[in-house]
């Protein structure tokens, strides 16, 4: 089946390391390699003056540590952004991604304050309980917000990946349970849907000749860890899977975007379109060549213009 090219600058700039297949094994070497933890962010707190704070609460699964970062002049009433990290539901902490996607500048150049949950990964905890970690935190956030210095009309719920498809998924619970409303949800590069039957789904999979950033194979092996094997054909809780929700009505402004040449693309056009239909907002991207984290070439010029437009979002976002 044909792809769509990847950005010529990006492969200029990044060089072809295909990613092996993913199996319990390696999942496991990957978790026991050593954590930078907040030490990769050290040079962006210092170059911001942003600071950090961790806070542990109770959750469905056990504590949940968040880690909480406040600008270099808080003040009352400051917007917020509770953000989920990406690793297909099955990798990564609550440091991954701040710095890469511009987070932290955004604490001090809109004076936010971010929220990261440490929540339980797959295949420890299965279902909904990724998400209801997430919702805990969140929910913990609210009842918080004056603590915090927060105003709870501007809290923004955001993700990357598979943090993004728990964004979504903690957007739909909080709405079922009637809690207070995030303001927004911003979704970059999110998994939403474990079926793997869409055009790009088919199209960059290693199956198909893909080798370069996730394949299909890749999310495959991470839904089974989160939903266990043969999911695709039951009927898991839209809490877990966003895409398989019938009813998507009332749900926060969304921001969603995703490259042309990844897994992802087609999922998410799909969500951003189911949104309008139930009468709700979304902005919509999709990033011609862009591969699943292509914002690992900081100075490529799509990654450049994926950054400033999920910031002029965010900046629409919290002055409306």
């Amino acid at each position: 089946m044909p792809r769509p090219p990847y950005d010529p600058e990006l492969l200029a700039m990044v060089p072809e390391q295909e990613i092996p297949p993913f199996t319990r094994e390696l999942l496991d070497a990957m978790r026991s390699a050593p954590a930078p933890g907040i030490a990769e962010l050290e040079p962006a707190l210092a170059r911001t003056g942003v600071r950090h704070e961790e806070r542990t609460v109770p959750g469905p699964s056990g504590d949940i540590t968040l880690s909480i970062f406040t600008p270099p002049a808080p003040r009352p009433g400051m917007p917020a952004m509770y953000s989920i990290h990406g690793g297909g539901m099955i990798a990564g902490d609550r440091f991954g991604g701040l710095d890469a996607f511009g987070f932290l500048d955004w604490v001090a150049e809109f004076g936010l304050v971010l929220i990261s949950p440490e929540y339980h990964l797959a295949p420890e905890v299965q279902g909904t309980a990724l998400t209801e970690d997430c919702h805990a935190g969140l929910a913990w956030t609210f009842e918080h917000a004056a603590e915090l210095g927060i105003d709870p009309a501007r809290i923004v719920v955001a993700g990357f990946s598979g943090g993004g498809g728990l964004a979504a998924g903690t957007a739909l619970l909080n709405r079922d349970r009637g809690g207070p409303a995030p303001l927004a949800q911003l979704l970059i590069c999110p998994q939403l849907d474990d079926r793997g039957r869409t055009a790009s789904a088919r199209q960059f999979s290693r199956a198909n000749g893909a080798r370069r950033g996730l394949t299909t194979e890749h999310i495959a092996f991470a839904w089974d860890m989160v939903l266990g094997e043969g999911h695709s054909d039951a009927a898991p809780d839209p809490t877990a899977v966003p895409a398989r929700a019938l009813d998507l009505s009332g749900l926060p402004p969304a921001y969603i975007d995703a490259g042309s040449a990844e897994v992802f693309r087609d999922e998410a056009v799909q969500y951003a379109t189911r949104l309008w239909a139930a009468g709700g907002q979304a902005e919509l991207h999709i990033w011609a060549g862009g591969w699943h984290g292509f914002e690992q070439a900081g100075t490529a010029e799509i990654s450049i213009a994926a950054q400033a437009a999920r910031k002029s979002w965010m900046r629409r976002v919290l002055s409306a």
